[in-house]
């Protein structure tokens, strides 16, 4: 089999909101325009993102008011999310077609696309495994995933909680970090930087999809794209406070 060549694209911007619309404007560029496979590496600002079907009641509004923090919502389903700098964001935005496995059963498509992670994390020397979406190190939470299909394509997105203020995350989210959620630095014998997260999570998925990836850039077309969902949908309160 030909080998294929993925863009990596390690792009934030500042705006919590605008990262939102840069997921789904590669997603549909992808589909419209034959974009360009692509894994993107981004963080936010301090900021909680909710699921497409979730209540923001589920989350302490008042406290991320208080706080100064967005409330985002996202395309995919799941439960609410707390970003910050100390989180890696993955997403790995595809065509279904150009994967050897099947991906049908969306179920277990989630093994495939988290394994990429977990073999990243080995590459660090941390043992990892995935559970229904939420991969486990020691027990507990260091990565959670979601998922978006339109038509033959994926946007299969995550976290990976490098650093993460669990406090904080405490507090807005209102769940127990410290009987849940890990972050990666507490499991690792030695701190280890950013860019080599980054480099494992690259080398993990190469090895899982059989793929390289090559430095890339968001098209003219992308940010088109990402400026318009952003002015018509991220930005506004009522997609992202909506009740539904």
């Amino acid at each position: 089999m030909q080998q294929q060549y993925w863009r990596i694209l390690d792009y934030s911007s500042k705006h919590p909101a605008l990262n939102l619309a840069i997921e789904e404007a590669i997603l549909r560029c992808l589909l419209e325009y034959n974009g360009f496979n692509t894994l993107r590496l981004w963080q936010n600002s301090p900021s909680v993102v909710i699921g497409y079907f979730q209540n923001p009641s589920s989350i302490d509004v008042a406290a991320c008011k208080k706080l100064g923090i967005d409330i985002l919502r996202r395309v995919s389903g799941g439960g609410a999310v707390y970003h910050d700098y100390g989180n890696l964001n993955y997403s790995v935005i595809i065509h279904k077609s150009s994967l050897k496995e099947s991906v049908e059963d969306v179920e277990k498509s989630y093994d495939l696309f988290c394994s990429g992670i977990i073999e990243g994390l080995k590459l660090l020397g941390v043992n990892a495994y995935n559970n229904g979406g939420d991969i486990l190190v020691r027990g507990k939470k260091v990565s959670g995933s979601a998922q978006f299909r339109l038509y033959d394509v994926i946007l299969h997105h995550g976290t990976l909680m490098v650093n993460v203020n669990l406090k904080t995350l405490e507090r807005v989210l209102g769940v127990s970090a410290g009987k849940n959620l890990i972050n990666l630095q507490d499991a690792l014998p030695n701190k280890v930087s950013l860019n080599k997260v980054k480099n494992a999570v690259k080398a993990g998925f190469e090895k899982i999809f059989n793929v390289k990836f090559v430095k890339g850039t968001l098209s003219n077309i992308e940010k088109q794209e990402a400026k318009k969902l952003w002015k018509i949908k991220y930005s506004k309160e009522q997609w992202n406070i909506k009740n539904t």
